[in-house]
């Protein structure tokens, strides 16, 4: 996705000098930290306020941080110890509910949890017998069975230089703390080998930074000052309709979503400048583990990293390709069946 900068500054200043509306910026603090599971786009950081506006040209400027990669695996595997009890357990997402938590630590929870998904309850009834029973918390995406060199977990296919006879999981993430409802996510968590689990090496580095960068990161703070930003009770609204834009495969025009929303084009034009240099970072990563990326027999790119500095942690994803492809892909792994 690209947008023409240079055309967008002019339109900026063209619509602050015939307005005669003063711009008021609704600030929302962001303290840098990263807790619990669910990571937000760097371009959404943007709706939250002047400060966050900011922070994520800071966070895409910051010369000194830590990427991963992300897989498209699915479903997300959560295992390790229970610290309030020091049993092993695996599980998915589900066991960071805050009702009904779902943690497997027999075969028979897992069927309790999970056997009306039944390609999930596979997964996990494997898991448990081949995952490491390490001390800690941990988070990965799984891949594949194992004996092929070729696995679609969920809209990527993934091709291996060699067939892989065991289980393969993309572990991500340790999780430190005292129970499992105050854990603190510590990313880019690298697993060591184990007998039949192949860990893919998730880690990834910025070799080289495009030389428009710096342009469009300086054109960026000069928007922000002719940003109206949008009140704390319209964010989630706006992330829909923006989401609504992807999911039809429309590209995010700024007119457009301006006229749905009420919101000023400025907002959107500064949105869609933070996709750009966004985009133009993620060019220059390398990842460390050579892993051929397909869609529809088609090769594609990985579908995007995890990012960390001093301003947080945030995902890296070409939404208009990747979101697109995955919210109209048939995600078979997600089917139930009738237990009655």
């Amino acid at each position: 996705m690209r947008v023409n900068s240079r055309s967008t500054y002019l339109m900026v200043v063209q619509t602050v000098a015939y307005s005669t509306t003063a711009h008021k910026s609704y600030i929302l603090c962001y303290n840098g930290s990263m807790k619990n599971k669910h990571l937000e786009h760097i371009e959404d950081h943007v709706l939250t306020g002047r400060q966050g506006a900011l922070d994520a040209i800071k966070f895409l400027d910051t010369k000194q941080s830590q990427v991963s990669v992300k897989y498209d695996g699915a479903p997300a595997i959560v295992y390790g110890t229970n610290p309030e009890n020091g049993k092993f357990f695996v599980g998915t997402k589900s066991v960071f509910n805050k009702r009904r938590i779902k943690i497997n630590y027999t075969h028979t929870d897992i069927e309790s949890n999970h056997g009306h998904t039944p390609r999930v309850a596979s997964i996990l009834h494997i898991c448990l017998d081949r995952l490491p029973h390490n001390d800690g918390i941990y988070q990965g995406d799984f891949i594949g069975y194992g004996g092929s060199d070729t696995h679609t977990p969920n809209t990527i296919t993934y091709k291996f230089d060699d067939v892989i006879d065991d289980i393969v999981v993309a572990t991500h993430t340790q999780y430190i703390g005292a129970t499992i409802q105050e854990l603190d996510a510590e990313f880019h968590y690298r697993e060591s080998k184990s007998y039949g689990v192949h860990f893919i090496d998730t880690s990834a580095s910025i070799s080289n930074r495009h030389f428009r960068l710096s342009l469009l990161i300086t054109l960026a703070k000069t928007i922000i000052p002719f940003v109206r930003f949008p009140h704390d009770d319209d964010i989630a609204q706006l992330k829909i309709n923006i989401n609504s834009y992807i999911r039809s495969g429309q590209t995010l025009d700024a007119d457009k979503l301006a006229s749905d929303t009420g919101y000023s084009r400025n907002l959107f034009h500064l949105y869609n400048m933070i996709i750009e240099i966004k985009e133009l970072l993620m060019e220059g990563i390398t990842t460390t583990e050579n892993v051929q990326c397909l869609f529809e027999n088609m090769p594609y790119e990985h579908e995007g990293y995890v990012m960390s500095n001093q301003y947080g942690t945030f995902k890296l994803v070409k939404r208009q390709q990747f979101s697109y492809a995955n919210f109209n892909a048939r995600q078979e792994w997600k089917k139930e069946v009738s237990l009655k």
